[in-house]
């Protein structure tokens, strides 16, 4: 729909506005005039010039700024220098054109992004919290609370002489906090790998069982002691457990499958280093 039409004293003001007081069009003011109609305004009687069109890039353009990238050259030194053979580009434009070909680095893009923007007093309030808690928090915890990396804490602790050493960081409560967090992922993960690797070996002793069943004549067995099972008796089956008697060495198999004894020993090994004491 269109607006209301523009009168004679409308114009007037709008013309003194922008071309006698110089105003800006944001500055520029007129009762019942939004700032998009004053702007359509001012270019319908040409008070200011237009913004040339974009140029576009042509291909000879876009593969030497390809092989500029190549050589290390950056958007501010292809400016200043003049690198792309005088066609007039501006900084900002060549910045633009070198996120549209993806020849940025996308890490920093993605950390600059990301990079925190202090507000009006924010960083006086951050530089008082690192002084009273730099102490009792680490840089990982701080920057939590106030959305910075790490690192920026590390570095404005570095600048007010703040720092506090490693050893004392690591006995910080967020520090033992995610110790014992790191601990728990690391059992998880080595009772998985412990219990995968158990199911392949029971595989194979099944497969291994099921192989030695069909010679003749047929090996003896012995039924293991927790799980109740038969197996061959082999050393491949059973752990051999020698023992000293006047008349040398005896030499017989244990009555715990492979199986079973390496889960004992792995309980008694839990065991142990929870209690601090040897088991028997």
């Amino acid at each position: 729909m269109p607006g209301k039409p523009w009168n004679a004293k409308e114009k007037k003001a709008l013309r003194r506005q922008v071309m006698t007081e110089a105003r800006v069009l944001a500055d520029v003011s007129l009762d019942g005039r939004t700032l998009n109609a004053i702007r359509s305004q001012v270019a319908r009687m040409a008070l200011v010039e237009k913004r040339a069109s974009r140029k576009k890039w042509s291909v000879e353009e876009r593969r030497r700024l390809r092989k500029l990238r190549s050589e290390g050259f950056t958007p501010k030194e292809i400016h200043e220098f003049d690198l792309l053979g005088g066609n007039g580009r501006t900084r900002w434009s060549i910045t633009k054109q070198w996120g549209r070909m993806k020849l940025a680095n996308r890490r920093r893009s993605r950390l600059m992004k990301k990079k925190r923007v202090w507000e009006a007093g924010e960083q006086r309030k951050f530089r008082a919290y690192l002084r009273q808690h730099s102490k009792t928090q680490t840089p990982e915890e701080i920057g939590k609370v106030w959305g910075v990396a790490r690192s920026t804490v590390a570095r404005w602790q570095n600048a007010l002489g703040l720092k506090v050493p490693r050893e004392v960081v690591v006995k910080m409560a967020y520090s033992q906090r995610k110790q014992a967090a790191a601990r728990k992922r690391i059992q998880r993960a080595s009772k998985r790998m412990w219990e995968a690797h158990r199911n392949t070996h029971e595989k194979e002793l099944l497969q291994q069982r099921k192989e030695l069943r069909r010679r003749d004549p047929p090996l003896p067995e012995q039924v293991c002691t927790d799980c109740r099972r038969s197996w061959p008796k082999r050393r491949a089956f059973f752990h051999i457990r020698e023992k000293k008697i006047s008349m040398g060495t005896s030499r017989y198999y244990k009555h715990r499958c492979v199986l079973c004894e390496n889960a004992r020993r792995r309980h008694n090994d839990r065991r142990r280093r929870k209690t601090g004491k040897p088991t028997t």
